[in-house]
This record gives C-alpha cells, structure tokens and sequence, in this order.
C-alpha cells in the first residue's frame, strides 16, 4: 500500500475521531455525571469518573418530585401528532409542486422555504396571543399545531425531491386505470418516496421534541402538559442545579430518540441521499 494512501486513511480516521469526540463526548460526560452522587459533580478535583456509581439519581428522577416520566409522555404525544399533521400537509404541498405541471412550481418551492427561515423566536409572542384567543393555553394542541407550522416547509423540500425523481408514466399509468390525484398520492407515489418521508418524519419529531421556547411559553409551569426541556429548567430550578439529577433526566429523555433513530437510520440515510429538485 502506498504511503500516500495510509497518510489519507490516518487523516480521514483523525478526522472522523475528532468530530466523535465532539459530538459524543457531552453525551459521555452527562453520563457518567448521571452515576455520581447528588452533589459530588461540584468537587474539586473534578471526578472524571464517580469513585462510588450510583443509579439513585435515576430513582430520583422518576419519583414523585419529579415524574420525569410524565414529561416525557409529553413529548412524544406533542411530537408524534405534530409529525403526523406535518406529513400530511407537507406531503399535500410537495405532491402540487413535484408532481403538477405548472409553470411556477420551483418559485413555490422557494416561498416556501423563506416562511421556514423565519426564527420561531421572532413569532414567540403572536403564537401566544393567538393560542390565547383561541383558549388553547396549557393544552397539547397549543403545541402541535405551530410545531407542525414549524416543520412544513423542510418536510415539503425532502418530500419533493423524491417525488420528484419518480418517472411521471407510473402516474400517467394510475391514470389511465382511472386512479384520481388523492389515490396516486398515497397508494402510488409516497410508497415509493417512502425513504424521504421517512428523514422528514424524524427531523420533524426531533425538532418537535427540542422545542423549548413554545412550550415553556405556552405550557405557562403546567406539569400536566410540560414536555421534556422545560421538565428539566423546571426541575434545575427548583433544586438548586442539581446537575446528577438533570443529567439523568437528560438522559432518560433521550432514550426514545435514540431508539426511533436506530429503527429508522436506514430509510434516515436513503432520505438524505436522494436527489434534489432539478
């Protein structure tokens, strides 16, 4: 093998190492933190790893001060239904903008987008009094409806450009079987865009799952409709930045992500790799 070779491959491995470890050494540290002691985290010399592991922060977490369990619940009814709403409506836009032949379909597209680049801070304070007039203050729906609002216009970009890759004779084919737009969309074209709804659908839940300043808006302290982020401000809060018990809550709300992302990291990549909008 030549040298030149091996100098790429010990690059390219550097490479990959140094962006593990600063993408995974904060989840690494929030771990081994969950195993100290309540209290230990603020000893000095700092304990790179706890001399006496514990699970009593997890116990903790989910007892009755702080039913982290409750919160987490939360966030997967708020970002599954929010998911769920924004495929179907993001499907429905990029069904008119892959699929129908008209002349100002990539414009649409762009429109499209720059409403997505609006910050959501920037619209903090008209979601609220919008949420309140309609009385949906502490409910669920006064979280999913702006995240599903949040997540169109990504969720249209991806399914569009797999929609728009299938040949149009399959449609025309659908057709002439007498299948009408509704049928070709859901029975013909999104099983095959499959992969693409599938990217769309997890970026939309996590993105879902992380909002925080809706939810810490919306929720007004609610502990029956807070979700995970503004859980763990809440529970920082009251006990003093206990930062063993936050970790663990952390980590117990991560644990659904990652499972999802296991199950889904196939159709995840297949969603990535598809072609864009020509």
């Amino acid at each position: 093998m030549k040298s030149g070779s091996i100098q790429r491959r010990l690059v390219t491995a550097g490479i990959f190492l140094l962006v593990g470890f600063w993408t995974l050494g904060p989840l690494v540290w929030i771990g081994i933190t969950s195993l100290k002691p309540a209290g230990s985290e603020f000893r000095m010399p700092v304990e790179y790893w706890p001399t006496q592991p514990t699970l009593d922060n997890y116990r903790t977490v989910v007892g009755p001060r702080f039913t982290i369990q409750q919160s987490i619940w939360n966030s997967v009814v708020v970002s599954s239904i929010a998911m769920v709403l924004t495929l179907v409506l993001a499907s429905l836009a990029a069904y008119a903008i892959a699929r129908l032949r008209f002349r100002w379909y990539l414009q649409s597209l762009i429109i499209l987008q720059l409403a997505g680049m609006v910050p959501p801070i920037a619209v903090i304070a008209p979601t609220f009094l919008l949420t309140r007039s309609l009385g949906l203050l502490q409910t669920y729906a006064a979280m999913i409806l702006p995240n599903a609002a949040y997540g169109i216009p990504l969720a249209s970009f991806l399914i569009a450009s797999y929609l728009h890759t299938i040949p149009f004779e399959l449609e025309d084919a659908a057709r002439i079987d007498g299948a009408g737009n509704t049928r070709i969309l859901f029975s013909v074209l999104l099983p095959v865009a499959a992969p693409g709804i599938a990217a769309a659908a997890v970026l939309v839940f996590l993105g879902s799952w992380g909002e925080f300043m809706l939810a810490n808006t919306v929720t007004l302290g609610s502990a029956a409709v807070r979700t995970a982020p503004v859980a763990i401000l809440t529970f920082s809060r009251a006990f003093q930045l206990q930062w063993s018990w936050i970790a663990a809550g952390i980590l117990l709300t991560l644990l659904p992500l990652l499972v999802g992302v296991l199950i889904l990291q196939r159709y995840i990549t297949m969603g990535f790799a598809g072609d864009s909008l020509r």
